[in-house]
């Protein structure tokens, strides 16, 4: 059984734990660094870094964002040793149980990769599908670097830019570490 569990404390244990994953997961332009991970944690209501455990161990975290109107679905990692469980479904069927109304996220465009190509189909078997091709998501760090992503949603969007433009704002361009 999979449960997902916000971590609020950036002295959590699980935190330490799960930084390793992080990094295995994303490449640095697709993650934050620690210390504005950390800050994130500790001052911002509106994201929820959750652990998720499998079995009472420890099997990967998720990342998302209640931006009022929508969710945004930032990280979902789990550990290559904890793979093959199903827990990525599980957590996707607990994002569709409990995040109801629109969910976007950002994925590596299909022909970057195999594995991108992929996590697309993956998302698309779950409901999810591509609104923007063009998309350009902020560097975690840097306000004049952004690279081509796609962003992927539950449904389709009417005022799509003006929920990207609150991605990138709330989520990107008001945390620069």
């Amino acid at each position: 059984m999979t449960t997902l569990l916000r971590i609020r404390n950036t002295e959590d244990p699980a935190l330490t734990e799960l930084m390793p994953i992080y990094a295995e997961a994303f490449p640095p332009s697709e993650r934050r660094s620690e210390k504005q991970l950390k800050r994130l944690i500790k001052e911002n209501d509106s994201m929820y870094f959750n652990l998720v455990l499998f079995e009472g161990k420890i099997a990967g975290l998720f990342v998302y964002w209640n931006l009022a109107d929508f969710f945004f679905l930032e990280h979902l990692a789990i550990s290559p040793d904890m793979r093959n469980h199903k827990i990525g479904q599980q957590v996707l069927d607990w994002i569709a149980d409990n995040l109801n109304g629109i969910r976007l996220m950002e994925v590596e465009p299909s022909g970057s990769s195999e594995f991108a190509s992929r996590r697309i189909a993956y998302y698309e078997r779950n409901g999810y599908k591509i609104l923007n091709k063009n998309y350009q998501q902020p560097s975690y760090s840097n306000k004049n670097i952004s690279y081509p992503m796609r962003i992927m949603g539950n449904q389709e969007v009417a005022e799509l830019n003006s929920y990207i433009d609150k991605i990138i704002i709330k989520v990107y361009t008001k945390y620069y570490a």
